[in-house]
Order: structure tokens, then sequence, then C-alpha cells
């Protein structure tokens, strides 16, 4: 018997131990147990994980869903709420704006509240403006993440508060940013490092909101800083770890980087809490668009356009050339920045010309050229007139009369002369004879008599 067990044991031992999906970047320690970086255009582009379709708890990133179904359902964001004892009596173990029961607040500085504070009683108020209810709010919510392609998600409530059967994964979590990041007022939210809600008729004083993603909010001189971060999502659970959705930007790209259960330390300050999951974020942000994607320009691929425009009721056509100056850069995923430099007809061009083409001089911006590839704006130049669109006539000559030559006027004139000289001549010959035989008839009569 206990040679039998022992024979277990030793087959265990070999057997593989279930599979982990990990994709590290170098010289890093990503202290996230869950993690993904994904480009933020084309999710299904991944460039570092780690089990990243492990349910977690995704904390206050849920935060994100309840934000963008609030600019989704609400059309003015300037509708006041009026805030509820039971959102201004919430638990301080909840993270809070710390709405003053009584006052009213616009859906916009509950946004503000939500995304920058994290705060559970915005959550709450905006569950209930919107949806009637958090549990109704909820329905809504699972809607969109099935709507989104979030296949692994399930949630209960508003906030991100912990709940037994609610969860995420950091791939569904990427694909929430992904979604949320085609809403402008969203990308405003995120971007905010401060916001100030003035006092009112309940609050004396003005509430200052400062963000809690320390990538954006804190001074550029610290260690979790970083220049190309537009923005992103904090969270935290005792039970879940600590949590971060980040957005990066570089030269038109942008990456996703979800991180998710972080044991990390976490202060209630919130310029000192979760200082290593900023550092691994900053790091995957920044190592990401230097490393993993290529700038292309103009000049790198060797593209010009020229072409012959015709203005509207014109019937004679000018060139025109595209003219792109130095920031017209972009930043590629390496292996779409290979196929285009490879065949660079793939470009997608297009052209919008100025109304009023007829008075154009050479040099003038006669409208505008945009190039785009595989969905991405690459982009955008000047359309410039080659020459006048109406070409200057040449002068107009007028019809001189000709002097005859001197010549031939004497010529014409000698013989003029010479013909008038014969008729004097033969007419004066003539009256001599008649008279000569006038006169010699007269002589014969009077001979006769």
């Amino acid at each position: 018997m206990h040679r039998l067990f022992s024979l277990l044991l030793a087959g265990l031992m070999i057997l593989p131990a279930s599979a982990k999906v990990s994709n590290d970047p170098p010289d890093v320690n990503i202290i996230a147990p869950y993690y993904i970086v994904v480009d933020a255009t084309d999710p299904s582009i991944v460039y570092y994980e780690r089990d990243p379709d492990e349910q977690c708890i995704p904390a206050s990133t849920m935060k994100i869903m309840t934000c963008i179904l609030t600019l989704e359902n609400v059309k003015d964001l300037d509708e006041t709420v009026e805030v509820t004892r039971q959102a201004a009596t919430m638990k301080e173990t909840n993270s809070l704006m710390h709405v003053v029961a009584g006052e009213t607040l616009t859906v916009r500085q509950l946004l503000y509240g939500l995304m920058l504070h994290s705060g559970n009683d915005a959550a709450l108020l905006l569950a209930n403006y919107v949806s009637g209810s958090v549990e109704a709010f909820s329905e809504l919510a699972n809607a969109k993440a099935a709507e989104i392609g979030m296949t692994h998600s399930h949630f209960l409530n508003a906030s991100g508060a912990f709940r037994g059967g609610q969860y995420s994964t950091a791939r569904d979590m990427a694909l929430l940013m992904v979604y949320a990041l085609k809403n402008e007022m969203f990308r405003t939210l995120i971007s905010t490092a401060r916001y100030t809600i003035e006092a009112n008729d309940v609050r004396k004083e003005p509430m200052e909101l400062v963000n809690s993603n320390r990538l954006i909010s804190d001074d550029p001189t610290s260690d979790c800083f970083s220049s190309l971060c537009i923005g992103g999502k904090t969270g935290s659970t005792a039970r879940g770890g600590d949590c971060l959705v980040s957005v990066g930007e570089l030269d038109g790209a942008r990456v996703i980087a979800v991180l998710i259960g972080a044991d990390d330390t976490n202060h209630r300050d919130a310029n000192k809490r979760m200082p290593n999951v900023f550092k691994n974020a900053k790091y995957l942000l920044e190592y990401t668009l230097n490393n993993d994607y290529v700038p292309v320009s103009p000049s790198s691929l060797g593209f010009a356009y020229n072409n012959d425009v015709t203005p509207t009721g014109g019937t004679a056509s000018f060139p025109v050339s595209a003219q792109f100056d130095k920031s017209a850069v972009c930043r590629l995923p390496k292996a779409m920045a290979e196929d285009l430099e490879k065949d660079t007809t793939k470009l997608e061009v297009t052209t919008e010309l100025n109304d009023d083409l007829v008075s154009a001089k050479a040099g003038d911006t006669v409208g505008t050229i945009t190039c785009t590839y595989d969905g991405r704006a690459l982009f955008t130049g000047n359309l410039v007139a080659d020459t006048d669109a109406v070409a200057t006539p040449a002068p107009t000559m007028e019809p001189v009369a000709v002097t005859p030559e001197p010549e031939a006027e004497n010529a014409a004139a000698n013989h003029a002369g010479g013909a008038s000289l014969g008729v004097y001549i033969f007419g004066g010959l003539s009256s001599i004879l008649a008279i000569t035989l006038i006169a010699q008839i007269v002589l014969y009569f009077k001979k006769r008599r």
C-alpha cells in the first residue's frame, strides 16, 4: 500500500502544472499576477501578458463602465442630481468623493468625483440617476459588457466594491477601455489631473479633486509620473489587491496596460499609494510605445501626391501637390509598418478641396490631404497649387499699317508720271492735226469761190 502511494505521489509530481500564460518585457519585475498590454486601436494585438483571462476582482476600475454608461445615457451633463442621505453617509471604508446630503451637483461634477477621487458615493448617485437603482444599472452594465465582448465579466454594482460573484479579467478590462476611449468626454475626464467643485448653498467650501492616477497627477519629477500617459483608472480592494488600467500615447499610437491583483503599498494618501503598480504601468506604456512601434512619415515612406484639379464650373485644370510639415509622423506596430513600407499603395488617401479654386495662385493652399492605413489615421497635410488656377492671358497685338517701301513708292510715282506725259504729248499732236485739217478745208472753199 505504501509503495502504491509513493508511486502515485511521484506521478503527480511529474504531471505538468496548470498552464500559465506569461510574456514579460525585459528588465522589469511586474508585480501584478494578472496583466496585459494591448494596442488601443486593435486589442487583438497583444504585446505582453500574464494570465490575462484569469478571473479576478476589478475593484474600482469597474467605474470605467459606470462612466461610459452615464455618458451614453445622459444627454446633458449639466443636469442636476440632489445628493441623498444614503450616498452622503457611506462608511469611510469606501473610497469617497465626500458628497453632502441635500446639496445639488451636476452629472458632470459627479463624473469627475467618480473618475478622479474614485467616489463610491458618486457611483451610487449616478447609477440611481441613470437606471433608478443599482440593480437595474448592473443589468445595463452586463448588457454593455456582452456587447463589447467582455465574455469573462459579471457586474453587481456601479462602484466595483467587492461582492461575491462580481469579477472580470485583465483582457476584458482592456476591451472596456478600448471602447470607452472612443468617447471624447471620457478622454477628457481621465486626462484631468485636478478639478474644483465650487461651494454651494449646502457646501460652504470648494471641493478640490486630485486624480488618484499618479501617472498624470504626480509632480513631473516623480518616479510614477509619465508624460506619455493620457489617463486611466485605479482600483483597490482588500481581497482583490491593487489594480490600474492606464493608457499611453506617442505619435498617434495608443497602448493600454492593465494590471490587476497586485500586492502593493496601499496608503490612504493618493500621492503615496501603489508606487510599484504605477512604476510598472509607466514602464509598460513607455517601453511598448518606444520599442514595439515604428515611426512612419511621408518622407520615410517615399510618399508624394500630385494631381490636376478643375475649379467648379470651369473647364481648365491646374496641378496641385501635397505638402507635409515635420509633425506628420505616426507610429505603427512594427509588423504593420513593415507591410506598409513594402507597398505604399496600401495607403488610403482622402482629399478635400476648398470651394473657391478659380482665384487660386501658385503656392496657395487649396485643400487638405489625409492618409490612413488599415483604419488608422497616419498624417494630414495641405494641398498646394503648383500654378495659377487661371493662366494669365498673353498681351493682345493690335494690327499695324504697313508703310510702303520708298523704292516701290518712287517706282509707282515714276510710272504714274510717265503715263501722264504720254497722254499730254498725244493730246497735243492730236490738237495740231485737227487745227491743220480745219485750216486746209477753209482754204479749199475760199479758192472755189
